[in-house]
C-alpha cells in the first residue's frame, strides 16, 4: 500500500518512501498510534535488502544506504553504537538462519566503498524517562555531523513533548506519515479480501460496516485497518464492533480463539510437561504442576498487569515483573532460569507478545496501552478508584462520600500527565462500566472537556482523532462551547469549528462557525484567512468560503501581507481562483511592493495548477535583480528551475560585492539542495577566510559551515577563541562552534566553564555557556550547578535566570522545577517569561500536567494582554496533544 508523508512546512505529500533516499544525514519520522511507522520501516528494510541483494541492482534506481533496524531502546544502554547494531541484528536475525554473531568492526565501517548504513532507529517515544530520550538524541546529532561517519540516521517516533527533537541539528529533515484517505482505506479493503469468494461484495460490506459504526475516521489509522479487515475474515457475517476500545477487544478475542487451532495449547502442554518432569518426587511434581498450571489458566490477567508495569515505567524483564505476581509465582522447587523459560514460552505463543532479544515486548504499543487499560479496569473496585483518581470531587457530598471508601487518599492521576490514546481506553472502559458509574463518568467529563478552556479542547480533540467512544452530540456541544468562547485563542477557536464541521452530522453547524470566525474582525487577519479557506473545502460550501474570501481582501486592504494570504486562499479554489491568481500576479510584478511580498506571491504561484511556469518565471526575474530567497524557492522545483536557482545561489555565496550575510544565506540554501552540500561548504569556506576573523561575517559564515562539517567550521574559528581584539559575545560564538567539534571539545571545556563561572559576564553569555558545556562529555554535573546559580540568582535580569532554569529542565534536572513554578506562578514576572516558565515545567518529566495547567490559566486569564493568551495557547498547542493541521 503506498503511504505518503509529508515534510515540515511543505503543502503537500510525496511517497513515504522518499523519506529513506537522499544524503541528510539524520531525519525524523513522525507520526501518531497505529500510523505504521514501524510497518514501514520494516518494509523498506526487506525492499532495500532484495534491490541490494539483487544480482544486476536497477542502474537506473536511487542509491539506497543499507538499512539496519535497531529500537531506540537498545541504544539507551549501549554505550558504543558499531556493538549495539551487531547485538541487535544478531538477535533479530538468528533465529532466521544467521548461522553466525555479527561483530562490532562489521559495522563500525561503511558496508562497502562510497555507501552508508541507514540506521533506523524505531520507537524512540517508548523509551519512558526523558532525560534518556535527550541523551540519545544528542549521540545521535553528534554521529551524524562527524565527518566521514558510516551512518544516516533515520528515527521514528510518536510526537515528543515540544522542544526535544530541537536537539536535533537544525538541517534535519522532519516528516509526517500521513494517515489512510478513504481512496487508501479502500485500496487497502480491496486488496486484503481480494481471495474471498465475490469479493467486490465484501467490499462493498465491510465499507458500508465502517460506515454504520461510525468507524471512517479510526479506519485511516492503517494498524486499525488491519484489525477491522482481520475481524471482517474471521466472520464476515459479524457486523464491525463499535470504537476503538471495541476493536481492540474483539481482535484480542480473536488472537484467543485463532490460538486454539494454531497448537498453542499443545505448545504450553509440552513447556510445562518440559518443566514439570525435571522434578521426580511427586510432592514436587504436584507444587511445579500446580504453580505453572495457574500461571497459564491467568495469563490474560498476567498480560494485563505486564502491561501496567511497562506503561508505568517497570523496564525490568517480563519474566522478572511476572515472577512477583500472586498467578506466577515461582515454586522454590524450581531455579528461576527454569521458571523464567516457562514464562516467556507462555508468553510468546499468545499472539500479542514478540521476543525482543532476552525479552518479550507487546507487538505494538496501542496494545499495551488496551492491556493496561483492562489492568486499571480489572473490576469494579479498580474502576472507582480509577474514577476517583482521574476525577477530584468538587462537591463537599462526594468528598465525604469517597473518604468513607478510604480513597481520599489515592494518588491523582491527571489526564493532563496521560498518553492520550491510553487515557482513551481508560475513559472507554469507565463509560462502558456499570451504570452508576457510566454515569457519574459523563457527568465528570463536562468538567474535563466541557469547560470551554483550551486543555479541556486538546483533550477532547486528541480522543476524537483517536476514535475514543465519546457521545457525538456532547462533544459537538463542546466544540462549538470552545469554538465560540471569546476568551479562547484565535488559531484554536477556527480549529475546534473544524473538527464540529467534521463529526458526523454536523457539517453545516460547523461551517456556520467558520463563516461567523472568518467575518470576525477581532480575530488576526491569518486565522480569518483560514477559517474562509476551510469553508470553501467543505463540501457544498465552495461557494460561501470565497464570498468571504473576496470580503477579506476588501477588509484587510491596509495590510499587505494579509491582503497576500486571502488571494493565496482564493486562488487555491478550483472555480473561484481567476481573481486569487490575478491578485498575486500583480504583487509579484509590482515593483513599488516589498521584495519579501513579491517573492512570496511568486512562489504561492508555483503551487497553483497551471500557473506553476509563470511563478517560476516571476522567481527566476526577481533572483536575477539579487532575492536570494527568490533563488531558494527555485531551487527547491524540479528540472530546469532548479538549475537555475542552484547556479543562481552559487552566484550569490560567492560574489564579494553581495553582502556577507546574505553570502552565508545563499550558501546554506545550496547546501539543501540534494547534491550540492560540497559546493556549499567550500563558498562557506571561502567565505570565512576572506572575513576578517571574529567579525560577524567570518562566525556566520562558520555557523552556516558547522551544519555541514563541524570540524572544518572548528579550525577555522580556533584562532578567534584566543585573539585579543575580539568582542567577548563574538569569542562565545567561536567557542560554541568549537564545544560541537569532536576534536576541540577539550579545549572548548575549560574556556565555557571560565565564562559561566565569571560573574562580571553578562548573566545571557553566562547561561548560553553553561549549557554548552552540560551537553560535553564529563562536564554536565558543573554545568548544572552553574545554570542553578544563574536561575538562583536574584540580581540577574528574570529573562537570563528563566532560560538558565528552562536549560536546566531540558535536561531533565529536577532541581528546575521549584524555579519554573515559582516564575510561572508570580504576577510580577513579565507575561513572557511566565508563559517560558509554564512551557519549560510541561517538559520535564512529572510535571508536564501541573506545566500545562499553568500555561491554560495565562492562556484564559482575563487580565493578561492579548499577546500573552496567544503567546500561551500556542505554546501549549506546540506541547502536540494531537495531530496539529496546518
Amino acid at each position: 500500500m503506498p503511504r505518503r508523508a509529508s515534510a515540515r512546512d511543505a503543502r503537500t505529500a510525496t511517497p513515504a518512501e522518499h523519506v529513506f533516499t537522499g544524503d541528510d544525514p539524520i531525519r525524523v519520522l513522525l507520526a501518531g498510534p497505529g500510523q505504521g511507522k514501524s510497518t514501514l520501516l520494516r518494509h523498506h528494510l526487506l525492499s532495500a535488502s532484495r534491490h541490494l541483494l539483487a544480482p544486476e541492482p536497477d542502474a537506473d534506481a536511487p542509491t539506497i544506504a543499507f538499512p539496519v533496524l535497531i529500537r531506540a531502546g537498545d541504544l539507551v544502554g549501549a554505550p558504543l553504537l558499531a556493538p549495539a547494531l551487531a547485538h541487535a541484528v544478531t538477535e533479530e536475525y538468528g533465529p532466521f538462519g544467521l548461522s553466525e554473531a555479527l561483530t562490532e568492526d562489521f559495522f563500525r565501517h561503511p558496508p562497502r566503498p562510497g555507501a552508508r548504513w541507514l540506521v533506523m532507529v524505531d520507537g524512540l517515544d517508548e523509551v519512558p524517562d526523558r532525560t534518556a530520550r535527550l541523551a540519545l538524541l544528542d549521540r545521535l546529532a553528534r554521529e551524524a555531523g562527524t565527518t566521514d561517519t558510516p551512518y544516516r540516521f533515520l528515527v521514528a517516533t510518536r510526537p515528543l513533548p515540544g522542544g526535544e527533537l530541537a536537539r536535533l541539528p537544525r538541517a534535519t529533515g522532519h516528516h509526517t506519515l500521513e494517515p489512510f484517505t478513504d481512496d487508501d482505506v479502500r485500496s487497502y479493503v480491496r486488496k486484503r479480501l481480494h481471495a474471498l469468494p465475490d469479493a467486490d461484495r465484501h467490499v462493498r460490506a465491510f465499507l458500508h460496516g465502517v460506515r454504520r459504526t461510525r468507524l471512517e475516521d479510526l479506519a485511516r489509522i492503517p494498524l486499525m485497518t488491519a484489525m477491522l479487515c482481520h475481524l471482517y475474515e474471521a466472520d464476515t457475517d459479524r457486523p464491525l464492533p463499535d470504537g476503538r476500545a471495541g476493536v481492540f477487544r474483539s481482535f484480542v478475542e480473536l488472537l484467543y480463539e485463532e490460538n486454539v487451532h494454531k497448537g498453542v495449547g499443545e505448545l504450553h502442554d509440552r513447556a510445562i510437561r518440559t518443566l514439570v518432569d525435571r522434578y521426580q518426587i511427586p510432592e514436587d511434581r504436584r507444587t511445579v504442576e500446580k504453580a505453572a498450571e495457574n500461571a497459564r489458566e491467568h495469563l490474560p490477567v498476567l498480560i494485563d498487569h505486564l502491561a501496567h508495569e511497562r506503561i508505568g515505567g517497570n523496564r525490568a524483564p517480563a519474566t522478572a515483573i511476572l515472577s512477583a505476581h500472586p498467578h506466577a509465582r515461582r515454586p522454590d522447587k524450581v531455579k528461576p532460569p527454569l521458571w523464567d523459560a516457562l514464562l516467556a514460552s507462555l508468553l510468546r505463543s499468545c499472539g500479542l507478545l514478540a521476543g525482543q532479544g532476552d525479552d518479550v515486548e507487546f507487538l505494538h504499543r496501542t496494545l499495551l496501552e488496551y492491556h493496561a487499560a483492562r489492568h486499571a479496569t480489572r473490576d469494579p473496585q479498580a474502576r472507582m478508584l480509577l474514577f476517583d483518581r482521574l476525577f477530584p470531587a468538587q462537591r463537599l457530598r462526594d468528598r465525604l462520600r469517597r473518604a468513607a471508601r478510604r480513597t481520599s487518599g489515592v494518588e491523582p492521576l491527571d489526564p493532563l500527565g496521560l498518553e492520550p490514546s491510553y487515557l482513551g481506553f481508560l475513559l472507554d472502559a469507565l463509560l462502558a462500566s456499570e451504570e452508576p458509574l457510566a454515569a457519574a463518568t459523563l457527568r465528570a467529563m463536562e468538567g474535563l472537556f466541557g469547560s470551554a478552556e483550551i486543555t479541556g479542547y486538546h483533550l477532547l480533540k486528541a480522543q476524537l482523532q483517536l476514535g475514543s467512544s465519546l457521545p457525538r452530540p456532547k462533544a459537538a456541544r463542546w466544540l462549538t462551547a470552545f469554538a465560540t468562547s471569546p476568551d479562547a485563542d484565535d488559531r484554536n477557536r477556527v480549529e475546534a469549528a473544524w473538527d464540529l464541521a467534521e463529526l458526523e452530522g454536523h457539517l453545516d453547524d460547523g461551517a456556520g462557525l467558520l463563516a461567523r470566525l472568518a467575518g470576525d474582525r477581532a480575530l488576526h487577519a491569518d486565522h480569518r484567512t483560514w477559517a474562509a479557506e476551510i469553508l470553501a473545502g467543505l463540501e457544498g460550501h465552495e461557494a460561501a468560503g470565497a464570498t468571504l474570501l473576496l470580503r477579506l481582501i476588501e477588509d484587510l486592504a491596509p495590510d499587505p501581507y494579509g491582503v497576500l494570504g486571502a488571494a493565496t486562499g482564493l486562488a487555491r479554489l478550483a472555480h473561484h481562483g481567476s481573481l486569487g491568481v490575478r491578485l498575486l500576479t500583480e504583487c509579484a510584478t509590482d515593483p513599488g511592493t516589498e521584495a519579501h511580498l513579491r517573492c512570496m506571491a511568486a512562489h504561492s504561484l508555483t503551487e497553483l495548477d497551471g500557473h506553476r511556469e509563470s511563478g517560476a518565471a516571476l522567481l527566476l526575474d526577481l533572483a536575477q535583480y539579487g532575492s536570494v530567497t527568490a533563488a531558494r524557492h527555485l531551487a527547491a522545483m524540479d528540472g530546469l528551475h532548479r538549475e537555475d536557482g542552484v547556479g543562481l545561489l552559487t552566484a550569490f555565496a560567492g560574489d564579494t560585492a553581495t553582502p556577507p550575510y546574505d553570502r552565508a544565506r545563499a550558501a546554506a540554501a545550496l547546501a539543501g539542495v540534494a547534491g550540492h552540500a560540497d559546493r556549499a561548504a567550500r563558498l562557506l569556506t571561502e567565505l570565512a577566510r576572506e572575513s576578517l576573523p571574529g567579525s560577524d561575517s567570518h562566525l556566520t559564515a562558520a555557523e552556516r559551515l558547522a551544519e555541514l562539517d563541524e570540524e572544518a567550521a572548528a579550525d577555522l574559528v580556533r584562532p578567534v577563541v584566543t585573539g585579543r581584539a575580539v568582542h567577548p559575545r563574538n569569542r562565545l560564538r567561536a567557542l560554541l562552534l568549537l564545544a560541537r567539534s569532536t576534536t576541540h571539545q577539550g579545549e572548548a571545556a575549560p574556556l565555557l566553564g571560565g565564562i559561566a563561572a565569571d560573574t562580571t559576564t553578562e548573566a545571557y553569555d553566562r547561561t548560553t555557556a553553561a549549557t554548552a558545556l552540560a551537553d560535553l562529555d564529563g562536564h554536565r554535573e558543573e554545568a548544572f550547578a552553574l545554570l542553578l546559580g544563574i536561575a538562583g540568582d536574584g540580581g540577574a535580569p528574570v529573562w537570563d535566570r528563566i532560560t538558565a532554569a528552562s536549560r536546566l529542565a531540558e535536561r531533565g534536572d529536577e532541581r528546575s522545577a521549584g524555579l519554573l513554578a515559582a516564575f510561572a506562578a508570580d504576577p510580577a514576572v513579565p507575561s513572557d517569561v511566565r508563559v517560558r516558565a509554564a512551557s519549560s515545567l510541561a517538559m520535564l518529566d512529572g510535571h508536564r500536567a501541573a506545566g500545562l495547567r499553568r500555561l491554560a490559566a495565562l492562556a484564559h486569564d482575563p487580565q493578561g494582554a492579548k499577546a500573552q493568551r496567544t503567546a500561551a495557547a500556542t505554546s501549549l498547542t506546540t506541547r502536540e496533544f494531537y495531530r496539529i493541521r496546518r
